[in-house]
């Protein structure tokens, strides 16, 4: 057997134009495992041609991150193509657009992938040993013996550097998730296992960033079981067992049978058994309207919304009826009209204002004269329909003014608001702005910044939106119950960030997520799917159900379980306009998740783990010392040689 060849030699190892045409098609097949293609089943195997292009080529960190990086791109320049409508939205066209801003915008978001790479080429690199050479004469009984070892310590190799890919890989969809503004969590490899329902239950113990140790976990053992089959047979013409497979295929089916009974379990009609749920009747509008619209001031009254509301609840009204007379004698009748409505985000047709020390709404004109006197005839004709007068949740913006100092200039929150029916109302801001759409980063100081942001969109930075404090839920009553539901507010895509609204969960008490949402930046794209199915996690990970409305989203409610109820899709024509309604189970003894409790807490155990992994490396000169300084020394060489 060769001596301590620990790596493919270099000359045999993969080219780097060939390596990298084979991470650029395996970032496009993993981000088929995305909305809309849902070949969710790809994200199993979706990382194997980047580990082929990584381990079957030249040792180097710099390599390693080139390679990381193109995958990462072409991963997500198709899973967020959406994005480019916000280029058409402004009026420039896409080969504009997209090689200005959204492919820079992308190779920015690939970078932790192409570290994440870097590190799996170099400390993370398996021990990739010379097939055993038999000598002529020598017995079988030995030849036997040589392949057994070298499969025992490839096993133990590629087992090794598969558990600190995983981990390290945890650490990354981590930093991608909490990455301050630009934090999103569409793109985590736990996305494509909400399909089920099953392993997508145990992101409430160790959230979306630990959920995707799996995948990458079970992609290097795949790899290095396939490639440690493919050599016995070409060398020995024998078999081996994977034991590293089956050891993987252990635990997936493992977690699997037990997300089912988690599923089951917090599912509706698993909910249904227990005395404490309230089950409630909510309804959510959706509106439709394209962002243009909204830019151009073309919603200037509420009339329209008011009317569908009615509308809508006549629709319920009837579908409660003709259910009744399906429904078999001593059934029970378990449909009732709302009595919360939400309208989604930008929904009211003027903002309102508020105490800039109180927080107390104004009693503007708009307020005084038309939202209130609007609302109390909408309780009043839907009064007529034997139900108590509903509570209303709206998306609205909100402007802070100062009456002791009236020249000083506003601040606008992007805010959920609720109108009860009795009772003044309550407010929450937004907390997590959009970059580039609710405000310009650097804009104040920067004229650069605000040249180039007013030449592409033809607006002005300055006079941007504020984040909301606070982690304070809202009491909301739940009309003609007597009881009260705290609401968890999340406006726009907060309801995608778990650990944005962890602080506002509470041990033992009725809470609702309450999501108004517009979407209408991104057109007829996936982007409302995909936010729905973020806003799934959230509610799977902090165990609360979900009431949401959009624009031109998805509008449904979420079971504590993730699971969608009455989601509001696309037609043929491509028109969402109409509601969702549901009947949410809201349980008085929700505890406390282990994610609700600690957040993201697998990040530190798996970078120590991940470190730990990388120690046989590290204290082996050649796999460390010699993979940084090769590059450094092959560049000193060819500058002798010009010399």
């Amino acid at each position: 057997m060769a001596a301590d060849a620990n790596h493919i030699p270099p000359a045999s190892g993969l080219p780097l134009w060939v390596a990298a045409l084979i991470s650029v098609l395996g970032g496009l097949l993993m981000s088929l495992a995305y909305h809309p293609c849902d070949c969710g089943g790809l994200v199993w195997v979706g990382l194997v041609p980047l580990f082929c292009a990584l381990w079957l080529g030249r040792r180097g960190f710099l390599r390693g991150f080139f390679l990381g990086w193109l995958y990462a791109v072409a991963w997500h320049s198709v899973n967020f193509w959406w994005v480019n409508n916000v280029g058409t939205l402004f009026g420039n066209s896409l080969w504009v657009f997209t090689p200005a801003i959204f492919l820079p915008l992308m190779g920015l978001y690939a970078v932790l992938v192409g570290l994440w790479a870097g590190a799996a080429n170099t400390l993370l690199r398996p021990r990739l040993e010379s097939v055993p050479v038999a000598e002529r004469g020598q017995q079988q009984t030995r030849i036997q013996q040589m392949w057994d070892d070298w499969a025992l310590r490839d096993l133990g190799s590629t087992l090794r550097c598969a558990l600190g890919c995983g981990m390290l890989w945890v650490c990354v969809d981590w930093a991608r998730g909490a990455a301050g503004p630009a934090a999103i969590t569409w793109s985590h490899l736990a996305m494509p296992l909400y399909h089920g329902l099953s392993l997508a239950q145990w992101a409430e113990f160790v959230g979306l960033a630990g959920l995707a140790f799996l995948p990458v976990f079970t992609n290097a053992v795949l790899w290095g079981a396939g490639r440690r089959c493919v050599l016995l047979y070409k060398g020995a013409r024998s078999y081996r067992s994977p034991w590293d497979f089956y050891l993987c295929m252990v635990l997936v089916f493992g977690l699997f049978i037990g997300g089912i009974f988690l599923s089951r379990a917090y599912s509706p009609a698993g909910m249904a058994q227990k005395d404490s749920v309230l089950h409630l009747p909510v309804m959510s509008m959706q509106r439709d309207i394209d962002q243009h619209v909204i830019f151009s001031g073309g919603v200037d009254s509420d009339a329209p919304m008011l009317r569908d509301t009615l509308l809508h609840m006549q629709q319920v009204q009837q579908n409660t009826i003709e259910q009744a007379l399906r429904q078999k004698p001593g059934g029970g009748l378990r449909q009732a009209l709302p009595l919360w409505i939400v309208w989604p985000e930008s929904a009211m047709a003027r903002p309102l204002w508020c105490d800039a020390q109180t927080r107390e709404l104004l009693p503007d004109r708009y307020l005084t004269e038309v939202l209130r006197p609007s609302l109390a005839l909408l309780r009043e004709q839907i009064g007529e329909l034997a139900t108590p007068p509903p509570v209303l949740f709206a998306g609205t913006t909100l402007y802070e003014i100062d009456p002791a100092d009236p020249m000083q200039l506003p601040k606008g929150h992007n805010t959920l608001a609720v109108f009860p029916p009795d009772a003044d109302p309550l407010t929450a801001s937004k907390q997590h702005l959009m970059p580039f759409g609710e405000y310009v980063p650097l804009a104040e100081s920067c004229a650069w910044v605000r040249d180039g942001y007013r030449a592409f969109t033809g607006m002005d930075a300055r006079g941007m939106l504020y984040p909301g404090e606070g982690t304070e839920p809202l009491t909301v009553p739940v009309p003609g119950s007597g009881e009260t539901v705290q609401v968890i507010p999340a406006v726009c895509f907060e309801d995608g960030l778990p650990g944005l609204l962890r602080p506002f969960v509470r041990r033992n008490c009725r809470q609702v997520i309450v999501n108004c949402t517009n979407d209408g930046w991104f057109g007829d794209s996936c982007c409302g799917e995909m936010q729905a199915r973020a806003a799934a996690y959230t509610c799977i990970a902090l165990r609360r159900p979900m009431v949401r409305a959009a624009n031109k989203g998805l509008c449904c409610a979420v079971a504590p379980n993730g699971a969608l109820l009455d989601p509001l899709r696309r037609d043929c024509d491509c028109h969402t306009r109409g509601f969702s309604y549901a009947l949410l189970p809201v349980d008085a003894n929700a505890g406390m998740t282990l994610f609700a409790m600690l957040g993201e807490w697998t990040v530190i155990p798996a970078l120590l783990l991940a470190l730990l992994t990388c120690l046989p490396a590290f204290f082996r000169e050649y796999d460390t010392i010699s993979a940084f300084r090769r590059p450094l020394q092959r560049r000193a060489d060819l500058t002798k040689g010009r010399k």
